[in-house]
């Protein structure tokens, strides 16, 4: 419904104008929150990228340079997973909100469905090489003690005069120590297959030679070079047994560094995904309020447009009704004939005016009535005062008076007529301006009622 009221007008258009202004600012501030958000969320999500990448690089960094500061990774890890909670939950005192649709939901849980093993692989591998570096610190003592063993039996062998094979091959075992030690050390350091088996293969014949010593006859009739046989062997047993051990450790490190080679890409992939969400789904809400924005001008541009209007259409209202009322105070009857217009979609107020002006013409005519009354008895009374004076006139004539006496009385008669005559005049005069003044608010309430109904 159009309104009709000039204020109601003011009111409407201003307050269109006020609600469109702050929604714009509200919206404004709002987003300018939310893209600080977007933007923080968005660097936490590239943040893990990076750490998916250190982990990996902090791994293959202390397996193969042997390093034992775990703190770096460790904290990677730590980092990674809070983060990744905090976006797959959000965190209110941190400022993330959990995820705002299905898909960025969908990949996080995805990313979440990768983490859990990588880090359970990541643990391992931890607590496999803290397993392992008290044998890898006493390795290389094993080693030299396995080879002055070895070479205590080749020594003793030659005191014993045994015979060239028998020294040949005690000879081989003392290369086969060094042999063993070399390529372990290599395997645990590259961690190479082919050193693995080269190992195996100096094991075995190392294994081979100790034992086919014990059974030698040569050997058993020699008690100093059995009996450091029989030392050697024994060592060799609790030593050989050792290195499995720590072989089979290794292995396990190995299968776990195997596997975060192989899935530190697909949880680099699916965190990346997840960055890739974070920002299209930021530069829709930016697009969308945008959007936003260029409506709310559009309506804001309507509204002033509206406004406008509404202000040129009452000004022209109000200046033709003060140029008739002007007309009116002017007294211009030929000017005022046609009364003053009001159109259909006048305002509420001028027709209030024009009311008022009804109501006052109203009580113009009951005064016009009430001078006519009173000149009508006035003339009444005019003419029977002449008529009296008449009379006396007539009378005193008839009466025999002194002349000073009877010029007196004509003098005071002939007053008397002159203040009822003027009296009547005046009364003529009043009576020729209220018409006049009947005339012209008569003629505008004619016309004004004709344009407004």
């Amino acid at each position: 419904m159009k309104p009709t009221a000039i204020s109601a007008k003011m009111k409407l258009a201003g307050g269109l104008l006020s609600f469109v202004i702050i929604c714009i600012i509200v919206l404004t501030v709002m987003m300018n929150q939310m893209s600080k958000k977007d933007s923080y969320i968005i660097n936490i999500a590239g943040k893990e990228r990076m750490l998916s990448q250190k982990m990996s690089k902090e791994v293959f960094s202390i397996v193969y340079r042997h390093s034992y500061d775990f703190r770096e990774l460790r904290s990677a890890v730590s980092l990674f997973e809070n983060s990744l909670n905090d976006l797959l939950y959000g965190n209110d005192a941190k400022g993330i909100y959990a995820p705002q649709n299905e898909m960025i939901q969908a990949k996080l849980e995805e990313v979440m469905e990768y983490w859990k093993p990588f880090k359970d692989e990541v643990e391992g591998l931890e607590m496999g090489i803290e397993a392992v570096r008290p044998d890898i610190e006493v390795l290389t003592g094993r080693i030299e003690k396995l080879l002055f063993l070895s070479d205590a039996v080749v020594q003793n062998m030659v005191r014993a005069n045994l015979s060239n094979v028998h020294i040949d091959l005690s000879g081989r075992q003392r290369m086969l120590s060094q042999r063993m030690g070399l390529y372990v050390n290599r395997y645990l350091r590259l961690n190479n297959a082919q050193d693995l088996l080269i190992y195996r293969d100096a094991k075995t014949l190392y294994d081979k030679t100790i034992k086919s010593f014990l059974e030698d006859p040569a050997v058993k009739n020699s008690p100093e070079v059995y009996a450091i046989v029989k030392e050697t062997n024994t060592y060799w047993e609790d030593y050989s047994i050792f290195l499995e051990k720590m072989l089979s450790k290794e292995a396990k490190i190995n299968k776990h560094l195997t596997y975060i080679y192989e899935k530190n890409i697909q949880l680099l992939n699916a965190m990346d995904d997840a960055v890739w969400l974070y920002t299209d789904h930021s530069e829709y809400k930016n697009e969308l309020f945008l959007k936003f924005q260029y409506l709310a001008l559009l309506i804001g541009f309507v509204i002033i447009v509206y406004a406008f209007v509404m202000t040129k259409e009452v000004i022209e209202h109000l200046e033709s009704f003060v140029q008739k009322a002007k007309e009116l105070a002017n007294g211009d009857i030929s000017s005022i004939g046609s009364g003053v217009h009001l159109h259909e979609d006048s305002e509420d107020e001028l027709k209030e005016a024009s009311t008022h002006i009804s109501q006052f013409v109203n009580k113009v005519n009951y005064a016009m009535k009430d001078s006519e009354d009173a000149l009508k008895k006035a003339e009444n009374a005019i003419a029977q005062m002449q008529q009296i004076a008449e009379e006396m006139e007539d009378a005193i004539s008839d009466i025999s008076i002194d002349e000073n006496e009877k010029k007196q009385f004509d003098k005071h008669v002939n007053a008397t007529e002159d203040i009822a005559i003027q009296s009547a005049e005046n009364l003529i005069h009043v009576n020729k301006m209220i018409q006049k003044l009947k005339r012209s608010l008569n003629a505008m309430v004619e016309t004004s009622g004709e344009k407004s109904s």
